[in-house]
């Protein structure tokens, strides 16, 4: 085995066949590992990261890689990070063979020939996956400090085989009861939005969500027009593949809710929701996931996927959970103690402000 540094997007030896092909054998098959989604996040915010894409072969054949940028913070300190890292919910290295063997080649390049990083951050790696384990073994054998920071709840509804389940979830009452008053208001209308709907719908969307959270602790991401273009690069790259599930809630042709989204390996995804404030107080946003429940029904998805975060809708909905592990790995001592004893810090406080 031996390992190719790529440092440049333009150079890079896969092709978008053969990059998706390694994912979608890989351990944690994702969207937010494929091709398409890793150009949208690189031709977005490439200024301010390098590309440090790691290809692993055996003879002359792809069999893994390594999806890191590289963070410059400012001139001194430097962070490993996955491509994708502020906007994806799983990520991973890909390494559908070999695994281990793999994970510890690219840890012996990166303590060995490149030495570009005081810091890796490799946040929401499914726990399901061998990869923190392998990690953690690799940092011990190269006497790297490593630090596991909290697992992140990743809610999710199991659709197969628990149909009659689910559809007596939705068909609760509280559940069911936007669907009653908004049908009753004028024609209620779902619908996933086609490609020749999507540019139209798109500003609408940014401006019910930056609305929904203007005046509040946690501001729109849509504030910043880097989110903005990564949305619209997303489409854009994904309109040949059918995973993006941008859908709409309208009431008499008036958009009331909208869900961007993805439908992938028989999945879907919740991504990033919006609605119409001026109808909150009739719960738009949970008719909309609703709807996507029912959607998932009619064309037999296994489930229906929250994605990380435990807010409380999400726990009318749900009837499983997973969870992400976060890894720090530091190349020095004094730097590791420093950001352990600021993690133990928090922790304590966090515990004596909830007791």
């Amino acid at each position: 085995m031996h390992i190719v540094h790529v440092a440049d997007i333009s150079d890079i030896p896969l092709s978008r066949e053969a990059w998706n092909r390694l994912v979608s054998q890989n351990e944690t098959n994702t969207l937010f590992l494929t091709h398409e989604w890793f150009s949208s996040w690189y031709d977005t915010f490439s200024v301010g990261h390098e590309l440090c894409l790691l290809l692993v072969y055996e003879g002359e054949n792809p069999i893994g890689f390594a999806p890191l940028v590289v963070c410059k913070h400012d001139n001194k300190h430097k962070t490993l990070q996955f491509a994708g890292y502020c906007n994806a919910d799983y990520l991973d290295f890909v390494a559908p063979t070999s695994k281990k063997q793999v994970i510890n080649l690219i840890f012996n390049y990166l303590v060995d020939e490149f030495n570009d990083w005081d810091r890796i951050l490799l946040y929401n790696i499914p726990s399901e996956s061998s990869t923190s384990a392998y990690i953690e073994e690799a940092c011990n054998r190269l006497n790297l400090p490593c630090l596991e920071r909290n697992a992140i709840n990743c809610p999710y509804l199991q659709i197969e085989g628990h149909q009659e389940e689910v559809d007596r979830l939705i068909n609760k009452y509280r559940n069911k009861r936007p669907f009653n008053y908004f049908s009753k208001q004028g024609e209620l209308i779902f619908r996933r939005l086609s490609q020749e709907d999507i540019d139209k719908h798109l500003p609408v969307f940014f401006s019910q969500h930056i609305q929904r959270w203007e005046g509040t602790p946690f501001p729109s991401l849509f504030n910043n027009h880097l989110n903005q273009l990564l949305y619209k690069n997303v489409a854009q790259q994904f309109v040949d593949t059918d995973w993006l599930h941008f859908s709409v809630v309208e009431l008499d042709g008036k958009p009331i809710s909208y869900h961007y989204g993805f439908d992938y390996d028989d999945k879907y995804y919740w991504y990033k929701p919006s609605f119409n404030t001026d109808y909150s107080a009739h719960s738009p946003g949970i008719l909309m996931v609703r709807y996507l429940i029912e959607s998932a029904l009619i064309r037999q998805r296994k489930e229906l996927d929250f994605t990380i975060g435990d807010e409380p809708f999400k726990k009318r909905f749900t009837n499983s959970k997973r969870h992400n592990i976060n890894l720090d790995v530091f190349r020095k001592k004094k730097t590791y103690w420093f950001h352990n004893t600021l993690f133990h810090a928090s922790k304590i406080k966090r515990h004596v402000y909830k007791t």
